[in-house]
């Protein structure tokens, strides 16, 4: 807080002396939020002064109405931080086979590695290019100068999809590379894809969860099934979307505050994340309590006044189930559009949540691959199933339900999104 209060600008003016009154964890709500809109706005302010030329790592400001891109930048002593703590730690790199290395293949649209990667693990760019499939292919297929072969991969979820089909695509089969383990980055991936991945590659998929403007990812447990920070880790809160309540159990707003010496140039002091969480268990493998994504706040479904439940239907849910179906209408992905990948089912799918009517109620729109009125039966098998699949994932939308007081619709769309026929399940 002193680093902050003294050395930021930013915080100086909005913060005031408030912050001398933070003495524990569980007194940060005495200070403000700041989002992510706010912070693209004051990036200038919310920096000491003193990093790195370059930019650090970028976020994306897409999410906010097409604004710039968020650079959060770092400093050497950064840096020197982490190390430092790796080597005292001395946890390194995930487990691997027998002289076998990490391959990590990193997206360079939220930047370029500020450091020359540890011992063990190479590092590859990724874009949307050919030369990228090609040069992962490359260090897949054989082994490096000192012989040792690649028997872990660290990957975002956006290039293992497209990654996956194209070597699909061209016959190769992925097993054949003796990839032992893949850990993502970024999104989560959804069942449908995380066991496609996991056969075709023969691997075992850790699905991790991450941020671009924090360095530290939530890796997955095997033991609750829920997502830990790894070290150095950054404050996490968990608040209720509406009053800005701390909970203790359910799903709620995630805010993250960086921890100094390992963020020091652009400290982000509560920051308003927009991702919703759901608190996991006590794990006997973790000091804290895991997290699980559940989707963007902005694009999930919420309804006030059900403190630790207001999520009556997730994005992330709908994703999950819709990306299994071959019915469902897909956007197109970038390296479908540059021909570099051929298939037509790595975009995002498509579907739309909101609010609507008075009492308000959930609405699920989903556009299909056909006309719902020339293929009835296979549109209400998509429209059917998805509405069984929302309320097993979400005890409060099944329960308001029961009591009569909501009623989830499921809209089927032709392609081009025109909303053709309306079904009620």
């Amino acid at each position: 807080m002193e680093h902050a209060a003294k050395q930021v600008p930013y915080y100086r003016r909005r913060w005031g002396s408030r912050w001398k009154k933070v003495r524990e964890v569980e007194q940060l709500p005495l200070l403000p939020l700041l989002t992510k809109a706010e912070a693209i706005a004051h990036q200038e302010e919310l920096t000491t002064g003193r990093a790195f030329p370059f930019v650090g790592s970028i976020s994306s400001g897409t999410m906010h109405g097409e604004q710039r891109p968020l650079r959060v930048l770092r400093t050497e002593a950064e840096l020197e931080a982490r190390l430092e703590l790796e080597r005292a730690l001395s946890w390194g790199e995930p487990r691997r086979g027998r002289g076998g290395l990490v391959l990590e293949i990193r997206a360079v649209h939220h930047g370029i590695p500020d450091r020359m990667p540890p011992d063990g693990r190479i590092r590859i760019p990724w874009f949307y290019g050919r030369n990228a499939f090609r040069l992962a292919e490359e260090m897949l297929s054989r082994p490096q100068a000192d012989g040792r072969r690649v028997t872990a991969v660290v990957v975002g979820a956006g290039a293992l999809m497209p990654l996956t089909a194209h070597f699909l695509e061209r016959g190769v089969d992925p097993a054949r590379f003796r990839v032992r383990r893949i850990a993502t980055t970024g999104f989560r991936l959804s069942p449908h894809w995380r066991k496609l991945v996991q056969q075709s590659w023969d691997a075992e998929v850790y699905d991790n969860f991450s941020l671009s403007e924090f360095d530290t990812p939530a890796l997955e447990c095997k033991s609750c099934g829920f997502n830990h920070w790894l070290l150095p880790t950054q404050l996490a809160e968990v608040l209720d979307p509406f009053t800005r309540a701390p909970v203790s159990r359910g799903t709620g707003a995630l805010v993250l505050t960086g921890l100094y010496p390992f963020s020091q140039a652009m400290p982000l002091i509560r920051y308003w994340t927009g991702d919703l969480v759901e608190l996991g268990p006590r794990c006997d493998r973790a000091p804290d309590r895991g997290l699980l994504f559940r989707g963007r706040i902005g694009q999930s479904l919420l309804r006030r006044g059900l403190p630790g439940q207001p999520l009556l239907v997730s994005a992330s849910d709908v994703s999950d189930f819709l990306e299994g179906r071959w019915e469902v209408a897909r956007h197109p992905h970038p390296c479908e559009t540059l021909g570099l990948v051929a298939s037509s089912d790595i975009g995002a799918v498509k579907f739309e949540c909101a609010m609507v009517g008075r009492p308000s109620h959930p609405r699920v729109a989903v556009e299909l691959r056909f006309d719902p009125k020339v293929y009835v039966a296979e549109a209400e098998a998509v429209g059917r199933d998805l509405a069984r699949f929302l309320l097993s994932q979400s005890p409060r939308l099944k329960q308001l339900e029961a009591r009569g007081e909501t009623e989830l619709e499921v809209e089927l769309r032709a392609p081009g999104g025109v909303a053709q026929r309306w079904s009620k399940y």
